[in-house]
C-alpha cells in the first residue's frame, strides 16, 4: 500500500508538473501573439524588408548622430558620427566587425566572443525580440508579472543557441516592449524603451535610454525610420584593409 500510495504522489506530482510546463508555454505564446499584434501584426512587420532609421543620441555631455540600416534577414550596419569621427559597425550574416577610430586606429576589426555573439542575436531578432523567436532556435520563460516604478510588465526571459540570455518586460497595458535587459562580462546593460508612434502601421519606440549597472550611458531620439528602402548588400560587409 505504501508503495502504491508513493507512486500515486509521483504520478500526480509529474501530472500536475506536465500541467503547469503546458500552461506557461500557452501564457508565453499568448503574450508574444499580443505583442505581435499591437507592433501591427505579423503581415505587416514581414512586409517590412529593409529599415533605415535616424537618430540623435546624446551621450557624456556630446551629441552624436547615428543612422541604422537593417535588411532580412540578419543584415546590420549603424555609422554614427561622434566628435568629427564616424565611427562604422556592421554584419554580413557572417562576421560582426567596427571601425572606430576614436581607438587610434582606422583598421576594420572583427568582433569575437560574447560581443560577437549579441551582434548575431540582435541582428536576427528583424522585428523585435520575440517575433520568431523559436525560427531562431530561441526559448522564452514566462518569469511573471512585476511592478516597475507605476506600471505593470510582464517578464519574459529569452535564451538563446548561444546561452545569452535577454530579459524582456512587456507593458501590461501596451504589450509593447518597455524594458531589456542582458548581462555580459560583468555588467548590466539596459534599454528603457518609450514613445512608441505609428509609422506604416507599425508601432516603432522613439525614445531608447541606454543604462549600465542602472547608470544612464546614452540617450536615443529617434528622428526618422523609412521601410523598404533601397539598400545593397555590400554596405554590410567587413571593409578591406
Amino acid at each position: 500500500m505504501i508503495r502504491r500510495s508513493s507512486f500515486g504522489l509521483a504520478l500526480a506530482a509529474i501530472t500536475l508538473l506536465a500541467a503547469s510546463i503546458g500552461a506557461s508555454g500557452q501564457a508565453v505564446d499568448d503574450l508574444v501573439a499580443r505583442n505581435v499584434e499591437a507592433k501591427g501584426g505579423l503581415v505587416r512587420l514581414r512586409a517590412v524588408q529593409t529599415l533605415r532609421q535616424s537618430s540623435r543620441i546624446s551621450m557624456m555631455g556630446m551629441e552624436a548622430t547615428v543612422t541604422l540600416y537593417g535588411k532580412r534577414p540578419n543584415l546590420m550596419r549603424q555609422e554614427q558620427s561622434l566628435a568629427g569621427q564616424k565611427v562604422v559597425s556592421g554584419f554580413d550574416g557572417q562576421t560582426p566587425w567596427i571601425v572606430n577610430p576614436l581607438t587610434g586606429s582606422s583598421a576594420p576589426v572583427a568582433l569575437t566572443g560574447p560581443q560577437a555573439d549579441l551582434v548575431r542575436e540582435q541582428a536576427s531578432a528583424f522585428d523585435g525580440p520575440l517575433v520568431g523567436y523559436r525560427e531562431r532556435g530561441q526559448t522564452v520563460e514566462l518569469v511573471g508579472l512585476e511592478t516597475i516604478g507605476a506600471r505593470k510588465m510582464h517578464h519574459l526571459k529569452l535564451t538563446a543557441r548561444s546561452g545569452q540570455v535577454q530579459h524582456c518586460y512587456l507593458d501590461a497595458e501596451t504589450m509593447l516592449e518597455a524594458r531589456l535587459m542582458f548581462e555580459s562580462e560583468g555588467a548590466r546593460f539596459e534599454q528603457e524603451i518609450s514613445d512608441y508612434r505609428d509609422v506604416e502601421g507599425i508601432k516603432i519606440p522613439f525614445h531608447i535610454r541606454l543604462l549600465v549597472n542602472g547608470v544612464q550611458q546614452s540617450e536615443v531620439m529617434v528622428e526618422k525610420v523609412e521601410f523598404n528602402v533601397a539598400i545593397d548588400d555590400a554596405i554590410f560587409r567587413m571593409p578591406k584593409g
